[in-house]
């Protein structure tokens, strides 16, 4: 697992196994990236990552040059995890967060340009998870991408659903607000 882009291009995760992670490979993050670079300019973006397992999809942000990047994750070796990544590499524009991500949608007053999520594939509140962010207004408040990382098998069906694509069993459901 390294960073494939940026300023962290080619930085090597050291090796975990994480509670419940199924890290994004690279040829996927690759095809995403190439999207997003497409849609938006990654100077001054604030993205948050939840479900944030190793941090991988986090610090490609920044790794991007995003301003500030908040990874959520319940699990407390994956905050940790991800805390000695960002320590590793002295960064200043990472916040994390062990939280659950469902109380982090209903409390959060924040806004971002970009909300990732990549739930583990048997979370059993995804529909709930899918349907409270795209009704917070967390989405709703001003323009702003939500990218869900998802099994093949589930679909969504929803007015802001922008795109999906399909990567053998992971897909990218990306819905966008206003």
């Amino acid at each position: 697992m390294r960073i494939i882009a940026g300023i962290y291009k080619n930085y090597r995760f050291p090796m975990y196994k994480g509670d419940n992670t199924r890290p994004t490979t690279d040829m996927v993050k690759e095809s995403l990236f190439g999207i997003l670079e497409g849609l938006i300019d990654f100077n001054q973006l604030k993205v948050v990552d939840i479900f944030a397992g190793t941090g991988n999809i986090g610090l490609e942000f920044i790794s991007r040059n995003a301003e500030n990047v908040l990874s959520i994750d319940s699990s407390f070796s994956n905050f940790k995890y991800i805390s000695a990544v960002k320590k590793e590499l002295k960064i200043k524009k990472w916040d994390i967060l062990k939280l659950d991500a469902i109380k982090f949608i209903e409390q959060n007053t924040d806004t971002f340009d970009i909300i990732f999520a990549d739930p583990p594939y048997d979370y059993p509140l995804i529909h709930n998870f899918v349907n409270s962010v795209l009704d917070s207004e967390l989405f709703n408040k001003k323009t702003c991408y939500f990218i869900l990382e998802h099994i093949d098998r589930l679909k969504f069906e929803h007015k802001c659903l922008f795109l999906k694509k399909d990567y053998g069993n992971t897909c990218f459901s990306i819905f966008k607000s206003k």
